[in-house]
Parts: structure tokens; C-alpha cells; sequence
């Protein structure tokens, strides 16, 4: 084993002391391979209590070969040239400008406060949002008067789109960066890649015709899959249709684009097309997103216990691993993929939030809202107790989740006495283990693999739990087999 320094540690008692904790191992590069889906892990990443010596198991990425999707298709020739990390000085200025660029051609809006205040240093670049993600799509045309945006830049005046879509960022500082140049050659690689562009533009042709017929686009929200495996959408199934008359055979979750309507209508996070709406330069050949009924790959004979359809946290979370030779738009596109992942976990966290709101009686809600609580909040009148939805202890960062944490700290306090140490880990980003890990994608810095920082950093805490558990750290430990499960799920 070599011995590096891997996390410093503070210890903050009485005296103020403060030590550096030494981690014992270093790990290399993520040399293993998933066998069922290829994904690429460390070692100290396995599944403990399956591996043996000659069978490794992973279950991060595909739950054992459960979860089975397509891979993505290699990108355009004008993507493969601008989406490096070692091009030239036309690719890495477009890298530095790869969200506003993906903002100028995505068909529906952000609907989410940015938190621009937090990148003001040197430092790594961070996309933060505040509030709950609200994509939303407008009409065909814009209103009379207004000037097109989004999704209407596909169909208004495209005589003039180049000078129309960089007028949509006058007001950034950034607007003056993008080259128009580089915004025509992506009209034209949308235009002949992506099936949801050629739509809008066939919907573009019937409006400007002399007759113009009053026409919508519905934008599919389920599609049937096939087999075990979800399918990508074929000539019979498209993720778009033209339609005259938009009452006519519409799903639950099918969305209309009307041709003119000053309402936007908001795309869920379960709709098939939501990520190719929203980041068209990231699935340029509109690939199919999360969507539901997405079965379970059955493995050899024994039938499937229990759930059946792939969660869209697994959905993602197979994705988000990368795998060689694979293009993976959720972790080789640097600040735009930052977004993208920013965004599925808004998705995930809202259908979290969903399943919590319609299932109240599942979860006993009831018992929460009794006359008792509505006392303690001053709720003394009749017309003063509603009904509430609660969110219970298990669902992370919720009011419940937070008491129960502290009351487990209070009663710890309360058998053990004070705490003794203050104990801070940090993650140092020029860790051998990361820069080993970026060789796989020539020219990336760290900064740009935010997934591969989280994941040494997660390696190395628990390598300081179990150091604690085993008595290195600070001696042998009190509380016995309590404190080892609490160490356990943190």
C-alpha cells in the first residue's frame, strides 16, 4: 500500500488541538467493470457482503443487471468536434459556453431561480438552483406583439433565426462569446438529426402555407416498450405527431402545443421527452427520457420479486455511469452536463414529493395531524385545523427527518455525555485517485467530473468510519454495537 495524505481532519477540543488524519490506502483508477452493464467502479465500490475473490458485484449502476437501457448513439460530426476537452480554441470556447449555447435551442423553459451569487472565485464552477424545477412549453407563435422564445424559434421567422436566437441572451454579459457560426452549424445538425426539430419545422411549412390549417403538436407521453428492455422511439412510434384537431385521442400525459395561446403548459417530470426538449445538445437525436412502465430485465429463470418497473432514480442512476467508448451526455459535457444532473435530481426529489402528497393514508399521516399537534401550533379554533400533507421522518431534509436526527443525537448525549471531538473532512480535487480516473476522457480537469470527486470522497469517509469503528483514529470507541450502526448510515 502507498501512504498519502488523503483528508485532513480537525479536532477541535477544550485546548483546541488540531491533528491531520492520514488516510492508510490508495486506491488507483476505477479499473473494474460492471459485468452486466460495463460501468466503470473502484474496488472499495463493490457490494461487500456478495463479492467473493473472483466475483465482483456492482448494484449502483444496474442493480445486478435488473435495469437494462440502450446505450447512447455516438454523437454528430459537429459534436464530436466541439464536445472535447482537448480541441482547439473554437472547442474550448464553446465548452466554456455550452449551457448558453443549449439555452439559445431548447424548446421549453427552466422554470428555477439560478444562484449565480456562489461563483465569484476561482474556484470550480457550480450550478445551484433555488426552488422546484417548472419546465413549461408555449405555443407554436407568439403572441402578437411579443418576440418568439423557446420553442417558437423553431417556426417564427427563420429566415432570421441566427440574430433571433442570440437575441435571446442581450441582456447577458456572455451574449457577446457566442459565435454565430457555430449557431448555424447546429440549426443545420438539428435540423437533420433530430426528430422532434423536423416536426416543428414540417409544422412551420403547414403555417406558412396559404391555407394555413389550425394545427397542434402533440408531444407523446407514454409509449409502450418491448420486451425487457425500453426501446428507443422507431418510425411507428414518434415522440411528436402533427395533429388538426387537438381534443382528438389525447393521453393522460400527452402535451399540445397549440398553434397560438398566450398559456404555457407545463411538462412533467415523468413525460418521455422532457430532458430532449430541454437539452437538445446533449440528446441531439431526441432520445426518449424516463417514462412509465419501464420493466425489470428478468434474469435467467427466477421471476421477478416484489417491484417491477424501473424507479426514475435507477433510470438515472444507470446512466450517470460512465462506461467506455460510450458517449455519456450526464458526465462528458462539463457545465451542461452539471446542469442536467442538478435537473434529475430536482425530478426525482419532486416525484418523491409526489408519491408523499397521494399517498397520506398509506403513510398514516393521520396520526400526525391530531388535536394535539394543532394545539401546540396555536391552532385553538375549529376553522384553524385543515388537512395537511405530511412529509414522515424517512423522506431526507423534511421537517420529521431533522427532529428525529436531533432527538438520536440528544439521547446519545444523554447515555454517553458531551461530544469530545469536532471532527471537519475535506476533499482535496487533485487526489491521485480523481486524476486517475480522468484518463479515460483526455483533457478533463476535475472540475469537470464533479460524479468522480463524490465518489473518492465517499470512499475515503467511509474508510475514516471504519478507522474510527476499528479504534485507530481516537482509541476503542464506547456504545459498542450502537455507535457502529449509527456509523454505518452515515
Amino acid at each position: 500500500m502507498i501512504n498519502c495524505i488523503t483528508s485532513a481532519i480537525y479536532f477541535f477540543s477544550a485546548n483546541c488541538i488540531t491533528e491531520i488524519y492520514k488516510g492508510k490506502s490508495y486506491y488507483g483508477g476505477p479499473d473494474y467493470e460492471c459485468t452486466k452493464c460495463g460501468a466503470i467502479f473502484w474496488y472499495q465500490e463493490r457490494v461487500v457482503y456478495l463479492s467473493a475473490q473472483n466475483r465482483i458485484i456492482y448494484n449502483l449502476c444496474c442493480r445486478g443487471g435488473k435495469v437494462s437501457l440502450p446505450a447512447f448513439q455516438p454523437r454528430p460530426p459537429l459534436l464530436q468536434e466541439l464536445i472535447t476537452f482537448n480541441g482547439g480554441p473554437r472547442a474550448n470556447k464553446f465548452m466554456h459556453h455550452i449551457r448558453q449555447y443549449n439555452s439559445i435551442f431548447a424548446f421549453t423553459s427552466l422554470g428555477v431561480h439560478i444562484d449565480r451569487s456562489i461563483n465569484t472565485g476561482n474556484g470550480p464552477y457550480v450550478f445551484r438552483i433555488n426552488g422546484v424545477v417548472h419546465h413549461r412549453i408555449g405555443s407554436l407563435l407568439p403572441e402578437p406583439g411579443n418576440r418568439p422564445e423557446y420553442a417558437q424559434l423553431y417556426i417564427y421567422d427563420t429566415e432570421h433565426e441566427v440574430s433571433n436566437r442570440l437575441g435571446i441572451l442581450r441582456n447577458d454579459d456572455s451574449s457577446n462569446d457566442l459565435d454565430p457560426n457555430i449557431v448555424a452549424d447546429i440549426i443545420k445538425m438539428l435540423d437533420t438529426y433530430n426528430p422532434l426539430v423536423q416536426k416543428f419545422r414540417m409544422a412551420r411549412d403547414r403555417l406558412l402555407s396559404p391555407n394555413a390549417p389550425n394545427i397542434s403538436i402533440k408531444l407523446i407521453g407514454t409509449q409502450t416498450t418491448h420486451g425487457d428492455r425500453y426501446s428507443l422511439p422507431t418510425a411507428s412510434e414518434l415522440a411528436a405527431l402533427i395533429v388538426g384537431n387537438s381534443d382528438s385521442g389525447v393521453g393522460e400525459f400527452d402535451i399540445i402545443v397549440e398553434s397560438c395561446s398566450g398559456q404555457f403548459k407545463r411538462i412533467y417530470p415523468t413525460h418521455p421527452a422532457l430532458m430532449a426538449l430541454q437539452y437538445p445538445l446533449l440528446f441531439p437525436y431526441g432520445e426518449m427520457g424516463f417514462q412509465l412502465g419501464i420493466k425489470y430485465k428478468q434474469i435467467g429463470n427466477e421471476p421477478l420479486k416484489g417491484r417491477e418497473n424501473v424507479t426514475m432514480l435507477e433510470y438515472y442512476s444507470y446512466y450517470e455511469h460512465y462506461r467506455k467508448n460510450e458517449p455519456n451526455p450526464y458526465t462528458c459535457c462539463g457545465r451542461l452536463s452539471d446542469q442536467a444532473c442538478v435537473n434529475t435530481y430536482s425530478c426525482i426529489e419532486s416525484e418523491r414529493l409526489t408519491y408523499h402528497f397521494f399517498h397520506q393514508s398509506e403513510l398514516r399521516s393521520e396520526t400526525y395531524q391530531g388535536i394535539t399537534e394543532a394545539i401546540s401550533k396555536g391552532a385553538t379554533l375549529g376553522k384553524h385545523v385543515g388537512v395537511k400533507r405530511i412529509l414522515p421522518s424517512s423522506f431526507v431534509g423534511s421537517k420529521r427527518y431533522l427532529i428525529q436526527n436531533y432527538h438520536d443525537s440528544m439521547a446519545i448525549c444523554r447515555v454517553y455525555g458531551a461530544p469530545k471531538y469536532f471532527v471537519t473532512y475535506t476533499c482535496n480535487s487533485n487526489w491521485p485517485e480523481i486524476i486517475e480516473a480522468l484518463r479515460c476522457e483526455p483533457g478533463q480537469k476535475p472540475r469537470d467530473r464533479n460524479d468522480i470527486i463524490v465518489r473518492v470522497f465517499h470512499m475515503k469517509l467511509h474508510e475514516l468510519l471504519d478507522d474510527i469503528k476499528e479504534g485507530i483514529v481516537f482509541g476503542p470507541i464506547i456504545g459498542g454495537n450502537y455507535l457502529t450502526n449509527i456509523f454505518s448510515h452515515c
